[in-house]
């Protein structure tokens, strides 16, 4: 054990400090006669146990009280109560069980017991920060993964060629495997993509990484939907049978066109003249066992007003403290509310259904939204 390890030793018999004091020699240990150099001394610096007497001579029961003041202090310094008394043993050591103390040990103590669970509360000790800090860590790690998965997303909406679309994400953990991105091509040409890798968290943002990154380098070579669909299934096989994606692309090009294959993703709502219609699934999961069957293309034309409402089944899915589902019919009716507000204020209110419907209930699995409109 550490020399550096520092332990207060509390009790208003001198004798008793000093036999304390040589058991424990290879630690550093500060003693105090009473309750106020005890908290005074944990004040000045702060220490890994205190071994504290229950009746100090100054007020009944006292060490009780400066208990609960050094793990006010210091809620990590581990506090061993000691008292002289047998009187009300089963009332001493209830009390030392709610006061949170690590041990309680009746006078005269067998200094091999003494060193014993002195020893093994500091180890406690010294494991239960270890993993403390291995914790924050972890977390540092994971916020440092969550900036960068939202640094992939479009950062603000876009207006090209007669198209408007933003979108965002919100995930239900640190990390997700919700994704969706857009991105203007030449004068006339911009194409979108919305997945959802089955899952989330750690595993979940690896597959949509991948997915992401297969589907980067279809698109790069070109945005014809039908290209882009044959190159992203040869480019699969890291997914397996337990592990696959929903996603939908599409491109929009002039006139209001949009191409697009839907990869059993929930359907995409259009909203129009004729009210709403959806995108139903052209094809399969993306999943490396059906690579050779990828979706087929279909064409929608768009009016101008026409606007698309594209999410993941984390919105329709979310469930409120009664365990009741938000559902696809009052995401569409939301959806429909929104259609004379602007396309962020209109997310805004999307996701705000999500959130509020689901209450104090965290949100089971991560929620994409996004919106495009014709001009």
């Amino acid at each position: 054990m550490s020399l550096e390890r520092k332990i207060l030793v509390v009790d208003d018999d001198p004798a008793i400090r000093r036999v304390i004091a040589r058991l424990l020699k290879s630690h550093r240990v500060i003693p105090a006669a009473n309750a106020a150099e005890g908290l005074a001394a944990a004040r000045a610096e702060r220490f890994d146990l205190a071994l504290v007497d229950v009746h100090l001579g100054e007020a009944e029961d006292d060490g009780y009280a400066l208990c609960r003041s050094l793990r006010a202090e210091n809620p990590h310094t581990e506090v061993i109560l000691i008292t002289g008394s047998v009187s009300h043993a089963d009332e001493k050591l209830y009390r030392s069980l709610v006061e949170d103390a690590f041990y309680f040990l009746w006078k005269p103590f067998d200094r091999r017991v003494l060193l014993a669970l002195v020893e093994r509360c500091l180890r406690l000790q010294t494991e239960r920060e270890a993993k403390e800090s291995y914790a924050r860590r972890l977390d540092e790690d994971f916020e440092r993964a969550k900036r960068f998965q939202l640094s992939l997303l479009p950062r603000d909406p876009v207006a090209h060629a007669g198209w408007r679309i933003a979108g965002l994400v919100q995930s239900c953990d640190a990390l997700g495997g919700d994704h969706f991105h857009t991105q203007t091509w030449g004068e006339d040409t911009v194409d979108f993509a919305i997945s959802d890798v089955v899952g989330h968290g750690v595993s979940a943002a690896m597959y949509a990484g991948m997915l992401r990154s297969t589907l980067d380098a279809a698109r790069r070579r070109s945005t014809d939907p039908e290209r882009v669909v044959r190159w992203l299934y040869d480019g699969v096989d890291f997914f397996n049978g337990r592990k696959f994606a929903t996603l939908v692309y599409g491109q929009l090009g002039p006139e209001g066109k949009l191409r697009y294959f839907n990869a059993a993703h929930p359907p995409p709502l259009l909203s129009g003249k004729n009210g709403l219609t959806t995108l139903e699934p052209t094809g399969s999961l993306v999943c490396w066992p059906f690579r050779a069957k990828p979706p087929t293309i279909a064409e929608v034309t768009f009016e101008p007003g026409d606007r698309l409402f594209a999410y993941t089944d984390g919105a329709f899915e979310a469930r409120n403290e009664a365990d009741d589902e938000l559902g696809r019919e009052r995401l569409a009716e939301v959806f429909e509310e929104t259609r004379n507000l602007a396309l962020g204020p209109a997310l805004d209110r999307l996701l705000e259904e999500v959130t509020t419907f689901a209450g104090r209930r965290p949100l089971g699995d991560d929620v994409t939204l996004l919106l495009i409109e014709r001009d």
